[in-house]
């Protein structure tokens, strides 16, 4: 994940026990273990802690502890068969917990996508924990109708049969459509996201998260309430989350910025981690 020949950092993996029981999960840790500036990242739907690994060492060379997680259902994670536990207020409650497992007591919240309002909700359930956030092309704020389509068009019974009809080019075409200019993705890349499509767990998981995760909570979620600063960033190639909803966090916020990242894509963290990192030490220097 690192430049080869750094030896200022090391990177320690953690498979931590939440406090609920309900699940274990993966962190990734590195930077300085005993910074007070903490950084966690929370990332997206169908990602996982790969989507951090141009943004780390950028904020580790700034004297952060930088840790990300596989949330539930994601990377090297727990994928429990309970659709109750890939709610907002779940995936919020088990930020906490691996903050709780890791000896954090407060940290700046680093959310892509669907990771946005997980960090805005659990900025809500502990406002005192949470000393910023930086929110990368978030969701959170669609609308009923748009819901409704995309469930109307992911029904449970296709989701068995994913496995055996993703194809490692598909996930190619998926990234013309989601990345902007910034960042050609690799054949590696490429294999990090098409692997989990091919365990029925994951698949299962990802259903459960579009059909029980709540996408356009923000309204009613007490996001008004975050004293917390915030650095909003999204990529003016975005196609996946609507500006509006993007607009409408830095209507909310009370402390919040908005940056629109020119031939950046949706993929904020891994198109423009400089930027990225730059905001962040914005708020935790």
């Amino acid at each position: 994940m690192f430049p080869a020949g750094d030896s200022r950092f090391t990177t320690s993996y953690h498979t931590l026990q939440l406090s609920t029981g309900a699940t274990t999960i993966r962190a990734i840790e590195t930077g300085d273990v005993e910074s007070d500036r903490v950084v966690l990242c929370v990332h997206g739907w169908a990602c996982s802690v790969y989507s951090f690994r141009r943004l780390m060492p950028l904020l580790a060379r700034d004297g952060a502890r930088v840790v990300a997680i596989d949330l539930p259902g994601h990377g090297l994670s727990d994928k429990p068969d309970d659709a109750r536990l890939y709610t907002l207020d779940a995936l919020s409650e088990c930020v906490l917990a691996a903050m709780d497992s890791l000896g954090i007591s407060g940290a700046l919240l680093a959310g892509h996508s669907m990771g946005g309002p997980i960090c805005a909700r659990t900025a809500v359930l502990a406002p005192d924990r949470v000393t910023g956030m930086a929110l990368m092309a978030p969701a959170g704020f669609g609308t009923e109708w748009e819901l409704r389509i995309l469930r109307a068009i992911t029904p449970r019974v296709v989701a068995p049969l994913l496995p055996s009809l993703v194809r490692r080019w598909m996930i190619g075409l998926v990234f013309q459509m989601v990345y902007g200019r910034l960042y050609r993705p690799t054949s590696r890349d490429v294999d990090e996201y098409w692997a989990p499509s091919q365990f029925p767990a994951f698949v299962r998981a990802a259903w459960d998260l579009l059909h029980c995760f709540e996408w356009s909570a923000g309204e009613n979620c007490g996001f008004g309430t975050i004293s917390a600063p915030t650095a909003i960033l999204d990529g003016r190639r975005d196609s996946l989350v609507i500006r509006r909803w993007v607009r409408r966090y830095a209507e909310i916020l009370p402390h919040a910025s908005l940056t629109i990242i020119e031939d950046c894509g949706h993929v904020v963290p891994e198109e423009a981690p400089e930027l990225v990192a730059r905001a962040i030490g914005a708020l935790i220097r």
